[in-house]
C-alpha cells in the first residue's frame, strides 16, 4: 500500500547523501515531532556536533605567594646582608620592608632599603635577633619574613686577615690595608705600625681607616690590625718600603750589571704561582724592542707623585703609564713622528732583511737623566709614501708631560765632513740601547740584518744641548763593524771609559800599516772631544768566524778581579765563546791561537751567545741559544769554565736570554729572564716570564707558563726582550702591550 506520506530527507556527510525515510504508519502528530527531529539533526551533522557543548566555569586565579630569601643571616654590627622578594602570581610585585615591624627599621633594630638590603646596627641590639619582613603592597596581609641574629665582635677570633698581606712602595706613595675578616670593618680595629699605635714619623703612619703613609726611610714596616671588642683577635700585613730610584738606563746601570739590589717583596718565598702572576696590562701601538724604564717619585702635573714607567715602541711612541695603577692608566704619549713622516716599513726595497718588521722606529732602549727629569730617544723615520731614504734623530723629552725638549726637531745624526766614510741613515740601524754617562749620550749603530754598504758608528751628543761632541767610526776604510749587542748599550767605567763591542767587519790592526779598522772587538774609548780609541781586545781566531758583536760588554765589580787584574768585562760571541778581558790592558789582536790566559780568558757554552751575561755572588750566568741558562764559579777573577755550578732543566730558543737579578741586599735573589723563543717561531707565540734561584738553576721558582695562558702568559714575543723589576713587579714588553707581574692580594 502507497505510502500516504513518503518524506526523503537528505543529509550531506564526507563521504556522500544518505536518504532517510518516515514510516507512512506513524501518526501525524508523531511524524510531526520526527520531522523536527531529522531537521534538527540534519543542521547538526553539518557543524560537526551533536547539541551545544556546555561552558565550563573559569578556573579560580592562582593564589599570589610571598618569600624571603635568605630566611635567616648573622652579620656584624654595621654588617650588610642583602634581602630579596621572590613574589608570584600578583599583578604588582612592590613590596614594604620593615624590621620588627617597623617600615624601613631604625638604628636601633637596623634599617632596611626599598631594595631589600638590611643594614646592621651599630651596637648588637638586646635582645640580638630582629625580624626581616616584606609585606606586598598590593595586598599588605601577604608576608614573609627572615631571621637576623646580630653578632658581637667580642666572639671574633683570631687571627684577623689582612689584605694586602705584602706588598712594596715606594717613599711617596700610600697603600690601603684592608680587614677581610667577616663582620670586621677597618674601623673596628686598632692600627699599629712595628707596635706603635698609629705609627710616627720615623715608622710611617696609619689612619684610623687603614691609609698607610711611610717615612722618608727604606725598610720593612709591620703593620698590625688588633680587633677593639677582643684585643686576641689580631692580624698583620708587612709593608716594603723601598728607596730604590728607578731603572733609569738598559739593564740597571752604566755598568749593564742587571742587577737591582733593592727589590724588598719579591724573593724566593713570596714568588710562586699561587702568590704571584700577571696583574694588567698596557696597550700600545707597536713593538716594543727597548727595555721599560722606570722612574719612582715622579711628580706629574695634576696628579701628584707617582711611580712611572716609559715605554718606547717601533712605531715611534713613547708612552707613561703609571706603573702600579690597575686596570692600566696613560699619563701621556707622545709620537716623534714628524708631519709628513712614518716609522720605517720593512722589509722594502732598501731593506730586504726581515730581522725587525713590520716597522722600525724606536729600537734602541731610551736613556733617563733624572737630575733633569729628561728622557733621551733616538727615532728613525722616513717620508710617507717613500721606501728610498731615511732619517735618524736624537730627541729629548721632559719625563712629567712628555714635551720635547731643547731640539724640539730633534738633532739630527751624521757624521761631520772630512771623514774617510759618511754615516748613511738609510743602511744604519740604532739597534744599541743609548748610554748616558759624565752629561754625555752615546749612540751606537749597526745595520739592517748584515746587509748594505754600512759601518758601525758611535756618536756622543752633549746632554744639556744635544749638539755632537764626537764620532767614532770602527772600519773607516773597510766595511761592517756594526755595534748591535742584541739591543745592550754600550757600557761605561768610574773613570768615565767608554766600552762598545764591534761585529763582524775589517780589521787593519796589527796586520797592516793602517790601523784604522776594528771589526771584531772589544773597545774602549776615552770620554774627551772626538771619541778616541784607547784600547782594543781581538780574539785570536776572530778570522775563523768568531764573530762579536752579539753582547754588550758587562763590566764586572771590582770585587770579582784579582790585585792583578781588579777591572774585567766580559761579553759573548756568535761561535759560543764567552771572553772575559782585563778591560785596563785589553790585549790587542794576537795571533796565532791559542790566547794566554794572561790576555784573556775564553769560556765555551756550547752555542751561540746573544744575551748579555751576567755576574751575581761569585758566579757567572749565562744564557746561550738553543741551550740551558748556566752559572760558572769565579774565584780571584777566574772561572772555573769546566766546572759548571748549575743549570736550567729548559732550553731556551735561538735567541737566549738576557737575565737580570733583584735581591735585598745580598740575600732573597731571583734571577729573571724573558724566553722570547716565539718571535722566531711562524706564527708567533706569547713570551715566557721564567724566575730562578740563582743558587740552583734547577729550580724555577715561577713560569708564566705554569699558569692558564689566559691568566698568566705575556703578550707575542719580542726578541732580545728584558725584563724590568722594580717595586715588587716585572715588567715584560711585548708585540702590542706592556704585561705587569706582582704579588696577588
Amino acid at each position: 500500500m502507497p505510502s500516504p506520506l513518503d518524506l526523503r530527507i537528505h543529509t550531506r556527510a564526507s563521504r556522500g547523501i544518505f536518504p532517510v525515510h518516515c514510516d507512512a504508519m506513524v501518526p501525524p502528530p508523531t511524524r510531526f515531532l520526527i520531522l523536527s527531529s531529522l531537521l534538527l539533526a540534519l543542521n547538526c551533522v553539518s557543524c560537526g556536533v551533536v547539541g551545544p557543548a556546555p561552558t565550563a566555569p573559569p578556573a579560580p586565579p592562582a593564589p599570589a605567594t610571598l618569600n624571603v630569601m635568605p630566611t635567616s643571616a648573622q652579620p656584624f654590627p654595621g654588617g650588610g646582608v642583602q634581602f630579596h622578594a621572590l613574589v608570584e602570581n600578583a599583578s604588582n610585585s612592590a613590596i614594604n620592608w620593615q624590621v620588627n615591624q617597623i617600615t624601613g627599621g631604625n638604628a636601633a633594630v637596623g634599617t632596611i632599603s626599598s631594595t631589600g638590603f638590611y643594614t646592621a646596627p651599630g651596637a648588637v641590639p638586646n635582645p640580638p635577633t630582629v625580624t626581616v619582613t616584606a609585606a606586598l603592597q598590593s595586598q599588605p596581609s601577604l608576608t614573609s619574613s627572615a631571621t637576623v641574629t646580630i653578632q658581637n665582635l667580642s666572639a671574633v677570633q683570631g687571627p684577623l686577615t689582612l689584605s694586602p698581606r705584602l706588598a712594596s712602595i715606594t717613599t711617596s706613595q700610600t697603600i690601603q690595608i684592608n680587614v677581610l675578616t667577616t663582620g670586621v670593618n677597618n674601623t673596628d680595629v686598632y692600627w699599629a705600625v712595628d707596635g706603635a699605635a698609629n705609627g710616627s714619623s720615623t715608622l710611617g703612619t696609619i689612619s684610623p681607616s687603614g691609609d698607610y703613609s711611610p717615612s722618608l726611610a727604606a725598610g720593612p714596616h709591620l703593620i698590625t690590625a688588633i680587633l677593639k671588642a677582643n684585643p686576641a683577635a689580631i692580624g698583620s700585613a708587612t709593608i716594603e718600603v723601598t728607596g730604590f730610584p728607578g731603572t733609569l738606563t738598559w739593564r740597571n746601570d752604566n755598568a749593564r750589571s742587571g742587577i737591582n739590589s733593592e727589590e724588598l717583596a719579591l724573593a724566593p718565598s713570596t714568588v710562586n704561582s699561587s702568590t704571584f702572576g700577571k696583574l694588567f696590562s698596557c696597550p700600545v701601538d707597536d713593538y716594543i724592542y727597548a727595555q721599560p724604564l722606570y722612574v719612582s717619585n715622579l711628580a706629574i702635573p695634576g696628579n701628584g707623585p707617582h711611580n712611572v714607567l716609559f715605554v718606547a715602541t717601533e712605531n715611534d711612541s713613547v708612552y707613561a703609564f703609571d706603573a702600579d695603577a690597575n686596570p692600566c692608566v696613560q699619563f701621556w704619549h707622545t709620537s716623534l713622528l714628524a708631519a709628513g713622516s712614518q716609522a720605517i716599513t720593512t722589509p722594502n726595497v732598501i731593506i730586504t732583511s726581515t730581522d725587525i718588521v713590520p716597522l722600525v722606529g724606536i729600537t734602541g732602549t731610551p736613556v733617563i737623566d733624572i737630575n733633569s727629569s729628561t728622557l733621551y730617544a733616538v727615532a728613525a723615520f722616513q717620508t710617507i709614501g717613500t721606501s728610498i731614504s731615511s732619517n735618524q734623530r736624537l730627541y729629548a723629552l721632559d719625563l712629567a708631560t712628555g714635551a720635547l725638549e731643547i731640539k724640539t726637531d730633534g738633532a739630527p745624526i751624521s757624521s761631520p765632513p772630512g771623514l774617510v766614510s759618511a754615516f748613511s741613515p738609510t743602511y744604519q740601524n740604532q739597534r744599541a740601547a743609548l748610554l748616558l754617562d759624565n752629561g754625555t749620550v752615546y749612540v751606537a749603530f749597526g745595520s739592517y740584518g748584515g746587509e748594505g754598504e754600512y759601518n758601525g758608528w758611535l756618536f756622543a751628543y752633549d746632554s744639556a744641548s744635544l749638539n755632537q761632541t764626537g764620532v767614532f767610526d770602527v772600519t773607516p776604510a773597510g766595511l761592517h763593524g756594526g755595534i748591535w749587542q742584541s739591543g745592550g748599550g754600550p757600557s761605561a767605567d768610574s773613570n768615565h771609559n767608554v766600552f762598545v763591542v764591534s761585529g763582524d767587519g775589517t780589521l787593519n790592526v796589527g796586520r797592516t800599516e793602517i790601523n784604522y779598522d776594528y771589526g771584531n772587538s772589544f773597545l774602549r774609548l776615552a770620554n774627551t772631544v772626538g771619541l778616541p780609541l784607547v784600547d782594543y781586545f781581538t780574539p785570536c781566531d776572530e778570522a775563523s768566524g768568531q764573530i762579536l758583536g752579539t753582547t754588550a760588554p758587562v763590566l764586572l765589580p771590582d770585587s770579582a778581579g784579582s790585585s792583578l787584574q781588579p777591572h774585567l768585562l766580559m761579553g759573548g760571541s756568535k761561535g759560543g765563546s764567552l771572553y772575559i778581558v782585563n778591560r785596563d790592558q785589553m790585549g790587542g789582536y794576537v795571533g796565532p791561537c791559542p790566547d794566554a790566559l794572561t790576555r784573556v780568558q775564553t769560556i765555551p757554552v756550547g752555542s751561540a751567545i746573544f744575551g748579555a751575561p751576567l755576574f751575581w755572588n761569585d758566579n757567572v750566568y749565562v744564557a746561550p741559544a738553543n741551550g740551558n741558562l748556566k752559572s760558572f764559579a769565579m774565584t780571584n777573577g777566574v772561572v772555573a769554565s769546566t766546572a759548571l755550578s748549575s743549570q736550567s732543566p729548559e732550553q731556551l730558543g735561538p735567541q737566549g736570554a738576557t737575565p737580570v737579578i733583584t735581591s735585598n741586599a745580598a740575600s732573597n735573589a731571583i734571577l729573571w729572564l724573558v724566553d722570547s723563543s716565539g718571535a722566531l717561531a711562524t706564527p708567533n707565540t706569547p713570551a715566557i716570564l721564567r724566575a730562578y734561584d740563582p743558587a740552583n738553576l734547577s729550580n724555577e721558582i715561577y713560569s708564566s707558563a705554569m699558569a692558564p695562558p689566559t691568566t698568566d702568559l705575556p703578550g707575542l714575543s719580542v726578541k732580545f726582550t728584558v725584563p724590568t723589576v722594580a717595586n715588587g713587579k716585572v715588567y715584560v714588553g711585548t708585540q702590542t702591550k706592556l704585561d705587569v707581574y706582582g704579588l696577588l692580594q
